[in-house]
């Protein structure tokens, strides 16, 4: 008897495990989030972390890299908790305004889904499970691009999102790991908000940003410029305004001279008052999936590069994360959006 009781209860308690693991991840309450000295705005929730039952791991992305950020920034006193900014999900006639109805109804399918987030996504996980563990992500990061968006074009200030540089998501096309582009979403809701003005999205990812230079091919509105390493992915890639090819082993001096040279120029010529900057940290030298040379130092003078030049030029920034694959970009990244809260509050008090 004792045995058999101990086997029920074995069963129900495996059961509840199961359930467990299998239960949806709740979806965040949208917040506002407290605006920072320098009118600085930062965008984060755990929500955005995928959690496909260990899959994502197979991917070389961390997944865990904006938990990580956000505990820095925490720990350096910098924000509370409390403080971040929640970004609401995109409802379906806001991503249907900037991509294919046909793209957005292939992530239903495993098949498609598996080779744009190039990881195998098994074909018996249900629908609601792979929007909720897996698209949902991704769809909050976004939100939180278009949250601290729209705070910039109001204030021209600064908005940080620890998710987001979705930037290989073109309007019929998912692929490199990104679903949703996250910029033209933003782009999108500061236009229906009034925001006339030029924009310019500045990607200093390793690879090309293809999906922002698709995605803004035919508006003369908004430019793009993508300093990118030369000869890897994606390949082809998609004309853009400007694009700057690197080769490998690029270090910090010659990157930033690189970048100093052609930023100033298109931001006088476009004449932008809202910069987005797809701010990859896969141009480190121990990224694995591509071969730049710059080390930590030089990503956080990188960023503070961009957010200068931007200021000097009279427009609000938009930073979003992008890639980055190598044991020091979560590191690096947090080092780099510190320094540029504390840069940004320097003004807001000069």
């Amino acid at each position: 008897m004792r045995h058999t009781w101990a086997l029920v209860a074995g069963g129900v308690l495996f059961l509840v495990l199961v359930a467990w693991v299998l239960r949806h991840p709740a979806v965040p309450e949208a917040r506002e989030g407290t605006v920072l000295d320098g009118e600085a705005l930062v965008a984060w929730t755990p929500a955005t972390r995928i959690r496909a039952f260990g899959l994502e791991r197979l991917h070389p992305f961390d997944v865990g890299k904006m938990d990580t950020i956000a505990r820095h920034l925490v720990d350096e006193g910098l924000l509370g908790r409390e403080d971040f900014a929640v970004g609401a999900e995109p409802t379906e006639a806001e991503l249907l305004a900037v991509h294919d109805a046909a793209l957005l109804e292939g992530f239903r399918e495993p098949a498609r889904l598996s080779e744009a987030l190039e990881v195998p996504v098994p074909g018996f996980l249900s629908a609601s499970t792979l929007d909720r563990r897996v698209l949902l992500p991704f769809r909050l990061g976004a939100g939180g691009t278009v949250t601290v968006a729209r705070h910039v074009a109001r204030t021209g200030g600064l908005g940080i999102n620890l998710a987001g540089g979705y930037h290989h998501a073109r309007p019929d096309l998912a692929h490199g790991f990104c679903l949703y582009n996250d910029v033209a979403l933003a782009v999108d809701a500061v236009r229906a908000a009034g925001f006339t003005a030029p924009i310019l999205v500045v990607d200093t990812d390793a690879h090309q940003g293809d999906g922002n230079h698709a995605a803004f091919a035919e508006d003369p509105s908004v430019s793009t410029l993508s300093l990118q390493q030369a000869g890897i992915f994606p390949q082809p890639g998609v004309p853009g305004d400007l694009d700057v090819a690197l080769p490998g082993g690029t270090d910090d001096a010659a990157y930033l001279d690189a970048l100093d040279r052609v930023l100033p120029g298109i931001l006088e010529q476009t004449g932008a008052e809202l910069v987005f900057h797809v701010a990859g940290a896969d141009v480190l030298a121990d990224d694995p999936l591509a071969g730049l040379g710059l080390s930590p130092e030089g990503l956080v003078q990188r960023d503070l590069l961009v957010q200068r030049r931007v200021s000097e030029a009279g427009a609000g920034l938009v930073y979003v994360l992008g890639g980055g694959y190598g044991p020091s970009a979560a590191e690096a990244q947090a080092r780099s959006i510190a320094a540029m809260l504390r840069a940004q509050a320097e003004r807001g008090g000069a």
